[in-house]
């Protein structure tokens, strides 16, 4: 035990050491360099994540190697956010700019390009799992898309990116040590037995409500310091409150359930102790994409 955690402690020391600087020199640098650093990092942290899920298809390596770069197209349609970028306008109108044209040309994109691609390369390896293609398509939209959310925050505004991480990091935590002292001592039954066994009600409870209350104090309570606001309408703190600690712990059971459906333990062995990147920034990726929603209120 004293082994596993001292091993999953050291890969996560390492791997933040590796990102965090990606992540300080994206924000900080605000130039060319700034953008040709960020864009390159999560393009390749894109590229990975999405590998992780596809490998297990059945597909053979150079299929999913097209697959994965044909899902680099979200990236550059549309490219506004990379050109003329400035940083004295509120968040609330860059969202507004930018969202709903990433969300209607993934669209366009995986209808044209990506879902017809997909498809052919299932028939012609004669692959006949519907499971599979839905897992592969949906992995190779729903990872550049997060990603791409994810870099515009990094961007733009340190404190909003850091919150999205917080929040899975203190709901996770707190259902993890909420189970493990009061797990099955007020409800029996596992909170998820299918999916994820050893997960608890009292664990899940304990996580939402710490998740309510670190929305509240990381999103709105500062609303009067324009650096340090997301939510700047009570509707949408309402509905964070409400979703976004709900939206972390069902992230994690998503991607858990995905690994149940094609039989894996972890995506890869990437970082030791923990898994593959998509077994780390699971919640993450759910709590991203909730966030750009709520934000469009």
């Amino acid at each position: 035990m004293k082994k596993n955690i001292l091993k999953r402690t050291t890969s996560a020391l390492i791997l933040l050491a590796i990102i965090v600087p990606f992540f300080l020199t994206t924000n900080l640098l605000k130039n060319d360099y700034g953008k040709a650093i960020g864009i390159i990092f999560y393009i390749i942290f894109s590229l990975v994540a999405t590998m992780e899920i596809i490998a297990w298809n059945g597909l053979n390596l150079i299929f999913n190697i097209i697959l994965c770069l044909l899902s680099t197209t979200i990236w550059f349609i549309p490219n506004s956010i990379f050109k003329n970028q400035t940083y004295s306008f509120e968040l609330q109108k860059i969202i507004n700019l930018f969202i709903w044209q990433n969300f209607s040309n993934s669209i366009i994109i995986s209808l044209i390009i990506i879902a017809p691609t997909a498809i052919f390369f299932f028939l012609i390896s004669k692959r006949k799992s519907f499971t599979k293609f839905f897992i592969t398509f949906f992995a190779l939209i729903y990872i550049p898309l997060f990603l791409k959310f994810l870099y515009l925050y990094n961007r733009i505004n340190i404190y909003l990116f850091a919150c999205i991480f917080l929040i899975p990091i203190i709901v996770d935590t707190s259902a993890y040590f909420g189970g493990m002292l009061l797990g099955h001592k007020i409800i029996k039954k596992p909170f998820s037995p299918h999916i994820s066994p050893k997960k608890t009600w009292e664990g899940a409870i304990i996580s939402y409500l710490l998740g309510t209350l670190c929305v509240y104090l990381l999103m709105y309570l500062p609303k009067n310091n324009v650096n340090y606001v997301v939510f700047t309408k009570v509707t949408q703190v309402v509905i964070g409150m409400i979703f976004l600690p709900f939206l972390s712990i069902i992230g994690d059971l998503l991607f858990s359930y995905i690994k149940r459906k094609i039989k894996i333990k972890d995506y890869s062995n990437l970082i030791p102790g923990h898994g593959g990147l998509m077994d780390r920034f699971d919640s993450t990726s759910l709590v991203t994409i909730g966030t750009t929603l709520i934000l469009l209120i």
